[in-house]
């Protein structure tokens, strides 16, 4: 058997040696098995070699399509109150099934009314351990929507957190010493849970700096 005067693929890749062949004759099938499994490796090598380079640029395209949703502060807080709609609307079925839950075990129960639950009426006691299911389910749902939310968010979860920390870090240096707290000057929005855009968060600034101001010396706050 005779192989016509070829190159092995992939000439001119610089990490795989080329095999010519001339016009010799293969004598034996282990001759022929042996060029076989090195043009077998050769192709091997090559697609191996392109496999990081594609799936680095799949992860870098990723990392910057996760970037291009938080440009902006406005965005980040659009997404931040997206976020707390996920909170309060999980917050009321899940207290509903917090009570559901309770009175469903209740009614299962034997009532003695002449037994004592913890010294108080039965009755009593079993009512509020119904509310406090509900209150309990209540307080649950917004570890429901919060995970509901990073489920249905995932490319935007990291981001919003690095914002979340540096939001945090803004309103730590900004904000009114809480020594100069008062009955008559409280201070405003201490948390910051009412800004929902960069004009709210400069209306707090300004809140900030008149309640110092009112506080060290004295005058109007102006809301």
């Amino acid at each position: 058997m005779s192989f016509p005067n070829e190159e092995a693929a992939f000439l001119g890749h610089p990490n795989v040696y080329v095999i010519t062949f001339g016009m010799n004759k293969v004598e034996s099938q282990s001759e022929r098995a042996l060029i076989h499994t090195m043009l077998t490796i050769q192709r091997v090598l090559v697609r191996a070699q392109h496999v990081p380079v594609r799936c680095f640029a799949t992860s870098a395209s990723r990392s910057t399509d996760a970037q291009e949703h938080l440009k902006t502060w406005d965005d980040y807080f659009k997404l931040r109150s997206k976020r707390r709609t996920y909170d309060r609307l999980f917050q009321i079925p899940s207290g509903v099934a917090g009570l559901l839950g309770g009175g469903a075990y209740v009614s299962q129960l034997e009532v003695d009314p002449t037994q004592l639950v913890f010294g108080q009426d039965p009755l009593l006691m079993y009512a509020l351990g119904i509310l406090g299911c509900g209150f309990g389910g209540f307080l649950v749902g917004p570890v429901i929507g919060g995970t509901m939310f990073k489920l249905l968010n995932r490319d935007k979860v990291r981001q919003l957190e690095e914002r979340d920390k540096a939001f945090y870090e803004h309103l730590v240096r900004n904000r009114a010493d809480a020594r100069l707290n008062s009955i008559r000057n409280p201070v405003p929005d201490y948390y910051g849970e009412k800004i929902n855009s960069v004009r709210d968060y400069r209306a707090w600034l300004r809140k900030q700096r008149e309640h110092t101001r009112k506080g060290t010396f004295g005058g109007a706050f102006e809301e």
